[in-house]
């Protein structure tokens, strides 16, 4: 039932309204009334009506000012102005309120119910399209993340149908805040071989604070698939961009990759464009430019050492140099100068990811895993995986059943 406010200084008038028709047959209820202006006002901020039905010539505060005031303070309020034939020029200004509904006295009983029912049946569709809105906005928010990446998707790959106008319309929507031109694409792939193996939103995650981390780092957004980690820039003026600068940075996030999650990771820079119909070229060339970290040759020959031979129990540094034919020692020093850890510290964390690995595909015997590493002692292998993960790996394979993102 919708609720009805009833303004007029005519106390009779008022209890007319009241008995002339059955307001419930209208959908409606009286819920309350005021013989002036300002006891309108008081009321209506009481009683938050639906429906105020309201003389013109009242005491204190006419019937105009007094809706003007209710309109501010509760703006889905209909409003029906009761008015006499001589007061042409009230019914006027009423309609500069975007008052829409009149009853002209005397009233006429037929008249008050129609324009009661009109005013139920306006609020009744209001009430339906807000539901349906409500519904929209819903499934919207629910299914926005879902949205993002596909159009993001389709700004990367070059979809034909991206247009000026949808361009700004889906960004607005999907709240993304890349309608400010001046564009550059960077991507990371992770190499065959490497250990770690997350979804597209954990990839994600664990670049953005990566990216958090550089200091100087344009805006950006994340999008992971099947070709990479996309990085696009966005509001990067033609004189900020730096390729040079650009190429440094990639070579940071591919050492980060590779000494915090142990994969190794090829990247690529894309060229700047000014607006978004260059995003699909820029991504284009990123992708086709990917390339390895610029290690040295004994270096990417150690690293590729290790994640083959990396089960074995009795693999050290020393048998690697011996391997590789190279000194002990310059060895070592050059594995941490150009990744920034020891060789021993890659390579336990190199052996405890792929155990995790194991752990997340659904694996359970501890036995196998930690010899699938190269550890014949279970124990030293649990310290081990705690000390990279600070868990053990039960503690893992339970935070993964609880949805944990590791």
């Amino acid at each position: 039932m919708y609720r009805v406010l009833l303004v007029d200084d005519e106390y009779y008038f008022r209890e007319a309204l009241k008995r002339t028709i059955s307001w419930e047959a209208c959908g409606c209820t009286i819920c309350g009334e005021a013989n002036n202006g300002l006891a309108g006002v008081e009321q209506a901020r009481a009683l938050k009506p639906d429906i105020v039905l309201a003389d013109v010539n009242m005491p204190f505060l006419d019937g105009l000012e007094m809706i003007r005031r209710i309109q501010s303070e509760l703006p889905d309020t209909l409003f029906a102005i009761v008015t006499g034939y001589s007061e042409f020029e009230y019914a006027r200004q009423g309609m500069a309120l975007g008052v829409m509904h009149y009853i002209v006295k005397p009233v006429d009983n037929d008249e008050l119910t129609g324009t009661v029912r009109r005013m139920a049946e306006e609020l009744e569709k209001r009430r339906a399209r807000e539901s349906e809105y409500a519904s929209l906005r819903f499934w919207a928010d629910k299914n926005a993340p879902v949205n993002r990446r596909a159009f993001l998707e389709m700004l990367l790959s070059g979809h034909e149908g991206i247009t000026e106008q949808r361009f700004r319309g889906e960004c607005a929507h999907l709240g993304l805040p890349i309608r400010s031109g001046g564009y550059a694409v960077c991507c990371l792939r992770v190499e065959v071989g490497s250990p770690v193996s997350l979804s597209a939103g954990e990839w994600e995650e664990k670049v953005r604070p990566m990216l958090r981390d550089e200091a100087g780092v344009h805006s950006h957004v994340l999008l992971c698939n099947d070709r990479g980690l996309h990085i696009l820039f966005y509001d990067m003026a033609e004189e900020q961009w730096d390729r040079t600068g650009m190429s440094a940075l990639m070579q940071k996030l591919q050492i980060r990759c590779m000494r915090d999650m142990v994969c190794t990771v090829v990247a690529g820079v894309g060229s700047w464009c000014p607006d978004f119909t260059g995003i699909p070229a820029s991504c284009a060339e990123a992708e086709g430019s990917m390339a390895m970290i610029a290690t040295s040759e004994l270096v990417r020959q150690m690293l590729n050492y290790i994640h083959v031979h990396y089960a074995d129990p009795d693999l050290t540094l020393q048998k690697i140099a011996d391997a590789l034919y190279a000194n002990y020692s310059y060895l070592s020093a050059q594995f941490a100068r150009e990744i920034g850890m020891s060789a021993s510290q890659y390579l336990t964390r190199f052996r405890m990811t792929r155990a995790a690995g194991d752990l997340r595909s659904g694996r359970d015997n501890m036995v196998q895993i930690a010899c699938g590493v190269g550890y014949t002692d279970v124990k030293y292998f649990y310290r081990s995986f705690k000390k990279v993960f600070d868990l053990t790996p039960y503690q893992y394979v339970e935070a993964l059943r609880k949805g944990r993102q590791l």
